[in-house]
C-alpha cells in the first residue's frame, strides 16, 4: 500500500483541514507518486476504512485531530466488525491500523497533528502482520546491498547512502531513522561523530549506539550538504527530502526498495521476499546473534523489551 509522499498541492501546512479533505489530499499525493501511483479505483477500500474510522470517532464525539492511541486501539479491536460474523481476522485489523498509520503520518508531516496516534500503540497490542515469519537478506544479497550503496556526492545520493548505512549498521526501525535529529549525533573533542542517540517513548527504546568510522564519515558528508541546503537551515530533523523536512514512510521505503532491486539485478540474484526497511533490521539482528552477541545484548542494542520480540527470527539462528 503506498504511503504518502510529502508533496503538494492545495492545503497550506499547519492548517486544520476537514477529515474528508485530509484523505483527498493524501490520495492526491499518492496518485502523483512517480514510482507507485495509487489510482482512485485502487484507493476505494482505503476510503471505506477512513469513513469507518470517522464514524467511530463521531460516536465518541471526537474530531479526526483529537484521536489518540487508545482511540485507535479500540477502533481496530471493535470498529472493523463485520455484520456477517462476530470476529474479524487479525489481518483485517492490521490493514485498518496500517491505513490510519499512513494517513496520520501524512498529516504529521504537514503539521496538521502533533503526533501520529497509530504509532502510540505498543508493539504487543498491534494485530500481527500478515507474515509473522520475519524475512532476512541472505548472505549473497547482503553483500550485493553493501556493494550497491549510492556514492556520496550530490544531495540525494549522499542522503540515501547515509540512510541505508544507519539502517544496516544500527538496525534502526523505520520510525527511529525518520525521527533522528541533528542533536542526536554526539561527537568527540575533535568533532568526529562517535554516537547516535535514539529517543524512544519507552525506556528500552532510548539508547546510545556507538558507530563505525565509515558511518561517521557518511554522516559528516551528509551534514555538509544538508547545511548548505537552504530549505533545511531552520530544521532539526536529520534526514529530509526536497519537499519536506522529514522523510515520509514512503520515501524511506523507496530508498530501500530501489537499492535492493538494483542490487539484485546487478548481481543476478532473485529479489528479496520483502523490500522494506524491516528486512534490513531483521538481517542485522540475526547477524548480531550469529556473531556472538547474547540475546540481552541484542535486545539492548535494538531497543527491545523481551526475548519474545525475536521469535519471528528464530528460524534463522540456533539459540
Amino acid at each position: 500500500m503506498p504511503a504518502s509522499p510529502a508533496a503538494d498541492t492545495h492545503i497550506a501546512p499547519n492548517a486544520a483541514p476537514a477529515a474528508a479533505e485530509v484523505f483527498a489530499h493524501w490520495l492526491r499525493c499518492c496518485a502523483a507518486d512517480p514510482v507507485a501511483p495509487l489510482t482512485a479505483a485502487a484507493a476505494q477500500p482505503y476510503q471505506v476504512i477512513w469513513n469507518t474510522w470517522l464514524r467511530h470517532l463521531a460516536a465518541g464525539s471526537l474530531g479526526w485531530q483529537q484521536a489518540d492511541a487508545v482511540t485507535v486501539l479500540h477502533f481496530i479491536r471493535t470498529g472493523p466488525q463485520s455484520p456477517r460474523r462476530h470476529e474479524v481476522s487479525p489481518i483485517t485489523r492490521r490493514r485498518y491500523w496500517r491505513i490510519l498509520d499512513r494517513i496520520y503520518d501524512h498529516a504529521l508531516l504537514h503539521g496538521w497533528v502533533a503526533a501520529n496516534p497509530a504509532q502510540g500503540i505498543a508493539r504487543h497490542e498491534l494485530p500481527p502482520s500478515e507474515d509473522p515469519q520475519g524475512a532476512i537478506l541472505w548472505p549473497a544479497m547482503w553483500r550485493a546491498l553493501q556493494a550497491q550503496l549510492p556514492a556520496a556526492g550530490d544531495l540525494i545520493p549522499t542522503r540515501d547512502r547515509c540512510t541505508l548505512m544507519l539502517l544496516m549498521e544500527l538496525a534502526l526501525t523505520p520510525q527511529e531513522v525518520r525521527y533522528l535529529t541533528v542533536h542526536d549525533l554526539e561527537a568527540d573533542a575533535a568533532g568526529r561523530i562517535t554516537t547516535v542517540r535514539i529517543q524512544g517513548e519507552r525506556a528500552r527504546q532510548s539508547r546510545s549506539l556507538p558507530i563505525s568510522p565509515a558511518l561517521a564519515a557518511a554522516l559528516a558528508q551528509w551534514l555538509a550538504l544538508r547545511n548548505a541546503y537552504h530549505a533545511m537551515q531552520a530544521q532539526e530533523t536529520l534526514l529530509c527530502s526536497r519537499k519536506a523536512p522529514m522523510l515520509s514512510s514512503h520515501s524511506l521505503l523507496h530508498i530501500v526498495s530501489k537499492t535492493l532491486r538494483q542490487a539484485a539485478q546487478r548481481h543476478h540474484l532473485p529479489e528479496p521476499a520483502r523490500l522494506g526497511p524491516q528486512i534490513i533490521r531483521n538481517t542485522v539482528l540475526v547477524h548480531w546473534l550469529e556473531n556472538g552477541c547474547t540475546v540481552p545484548e541484542v535486545l539492548e542494542r535494538a531497543g527491545l523489551k523481551n526475548p519474545e520480540a525475536l521469535q519471528h527470527l528464530k528460524a534463522y539462528w540456533g539459540a
